[in-house]
Order: C-alpha cells, then sequence, then structure tokens
C-alpha cells in the first residue's frame, strides 16, 4: 500500500513538471513568434489594402480617430468641425460644427465624447448628438510644445499627449522626447512622463536592422540625421503597445508602455510622402493619413496580421 501511494506520489510530481515544462515552452514559442512578427513590423507596410484620397473637404486633415468599423471622425486644422467620414462609401457621411476657432490638431475620443486639442493647449470636449452640439473646455498646464500629439489609452482611462521635441534645455536632454498622461477624472498632467524616447536608442535599433541613416555636419562635428519628433501617437487595442509615427523623417517606434523599444520601421517615402496621423480600427487594423503633393490627403489602411 505504501508503495502505491509513492509511486503515485511520483507520477503526479513528475506529470505536474511536464506540465509546467510545456506550458513555458508555449510562453516561449509565443515570445519568438511575436519577436518574429514584430520585426516585421505587424503590418506589410508596402501594401496598403486600401488607399483613398480624400475628398477637398478634407484636404487639411489635422486630426483622426474611429468612429464607426468602417468610419473615422476627423477636423480640419482652423475649422471648427467634426467630420464623420466613411471609407468605404468614400464620402462625408456627417459633420458637427462645434463654433470654436484655432489651431486644431489631436483628436481622440472616450465613448462618445471627442477630444481636441489646439496648439495653445486648450483641450476641448465636443459631445455631438442630432439636435446640438455641446462643447467643454479646458486650458491645460502644458509646456510651450508644439502640442498637437493626442490619443485615447484605453485600458488605463487616460489621454496621451508628446512634444515634438525635447522637454527641456540641455545638451543632455536633446535627444530624449516624453510621452506624458491626463487623468480623465481631473483633465491634470502628470509632471513625469510615462517613458521617455531615447534617438540614440532608436539610432541603435535602426542600425541593428538595417536602418541607415545620414550624417550631416553640424559646426566641425558629424550628427545623425535622425530626429524623430512625435506628430502623432496611437494605442494598439489588442497588444496595447504604443506606436508614435515621426512624420519629419517618414518613421515610427512601437513601444511597451514600461517604454521598452519593440520595433522602429523607416517608411517608403514615395508611398508615406507626409505621414501625418494614425490611428487602429477596432479589429487591430491601422490606418494612416498622409499629406501629398498639391494639397491632396491619401489614406492609407494595412492590415494587422495575428500570429498563429
Amino acid at each position: 500500500m505504501q508503495k502505491q501511494v509513492y509511486f503515485s506520489v511520483v507520477i503526479a510530481a513528475i506529470s505536474f513538471i511536464t506540465v509546467k515544462r510545456i506550458q513555458q515552452a508555449s510562453i516561449d514559442h509565443y515570445h519568438f513568434l511575436r519577436e518574429i512578427f514584430q520585426k516585421d513590423g505587424w503590418f506589410d507596410f508596402d501594401h496598403p489594402t486600401l488607399t483613398i484620397n480624400l475628398p477637398f473637404e478634407l484636404r487639411e486633415i489635422s486630426g483622426i480617430t474611429d468612429f464607426s468599423e468602417n468610419e473615422i471622425a476627423c477636423v480640419q486644422n482652423q475649422k471648427g468641425t467634426l467630420y464623420v467620414y466613411s471609407m468605404t462609401g468614400d464620402s462625408i457621411s456627417a459633420q458637427f460644427d462645434f463654433g470654436y476657432k484655432g489651431e486644431f490638431e489631436g483628436l481622440t475620443h472616450v465613448d462618445s465624447a471627442y477630444f481636441i486639442i489646439r496648439n495653445d493647449a486648450v483641450l476641448l470636449e465636443v459631445a455631438p448628438n442630432l439636435d446640438s452640439v455641446l462643447v467643454n473646455f479646458k486650458k491645460l498646464e502644458l509646456p510651450p510644445w508644439d502640442n498637437d500629439v493626442l490619443c485615447m489609452d484605453a485600458r488605463d482611462h487616460r489621454l496621451l499627449v508628446a512634444p515634438k521635441n525635447s522637454t527641456s534645455r540641455g545638451a543632455e536632454l536633446k535627444n530624449t522626447r516624453g510621452i506624458y498622461t491626463i487623468d480623465l477624472e481631473t483633465m491634470e498632467m502628470d509632471d513625469e512622463p510615462l517613458f521617455t524616447i531615447n534617438l540614440s536608442e532608436l539610432e541603435s535599433f535602426g542600425q541593428n536592422t538595417g536602418i541607415l541613416f545620414a550624417k550631416k555636419k553640424r559646426s566641425k562635428e558629424e550628427e545623425s540625421s535622425n530626429q524623430f519628433m512625435p506628430s502623432c501617437i496611437a494605442v494598439h487595442p489588442k497588444t496595447d503597445e504604443v506606436y508614435i509615427i515621426s512624420s519629419v523623417d517618414h518613421s515610427m517606434a512601437v513601444f511597451e508602455k514600461s517604454g521598452k523599444l519593440i520595433n522602429f520601421v523607416r517608411f517608403n517615402a514615395q508611398l508615406f510622402t507626409r505621414p501625418e496621423r494614425i490611428i487602429f480600427m477596432p479589429n487591430g487594423d491601422l490606418v494612416i493619413t498622409n499629406e501629398g503633393q498639391q494639397g491632396k490627403t491619401s489614406l492609407l489602411c494595412f492590415k494587422w496580421h495575428i500570429p498563429h
């Protein structure tokens, strides 16, 4: 009887260890696949699944967010109107005038409320309905940045903002960019960044993956042409990763919220003449608006490839 109990215990222990090893192998395999797919950027940026030249009314589009499965909401640079654009119908399906003026830049939404940031750090909350448009606004205590980067962080229920340039003066900070959070309850910005982007880290990552940076002379020293000035930010609805696009150098970086750099890509400048805004649709597909020549703005959609 004692021998049976002993062997039963041994078999149970071996089974437990085997299951744990299988589970760990599956986790390791997942991370391996994740790294392989991350090197491809999760997207095929050379082959958009949809390319549209936006209507004339949206030629100066400055902020976009998802509205429905096949629609986006957007604002123009200096016009106080929230437009709804149908990607399948290639037309403006609705518009809501909210009456304010200014340099409207970033746009995002929280449930049925839409947040628009002006470059003077005024945040407008616009609630459109059939009869009227309700507007609340708040002057944010932001540094004197180019304030045009705004997105919703749904899982942590907060807004994200980012400056185009360094947030402080000094040689040690000139090559850093900060990502900051705004609490939706208090509408106050945290003084400390969620994480900081280091341009030298982007360059090292790029060099390791075959991205070449031209050198330019400034005074007697050579400097990298890598600038990376955030022009838009979006959080992937499935992976919760932060995607940041830089229009000035046709590039995009992907981070975990801890600040760990996952990916860095340079776009084809012929396809992405001036990538300005990015959003994710609920299914994980990526939409990029791209300012083109002669005042034309294009919309590119890229399918999110899920690993199996």
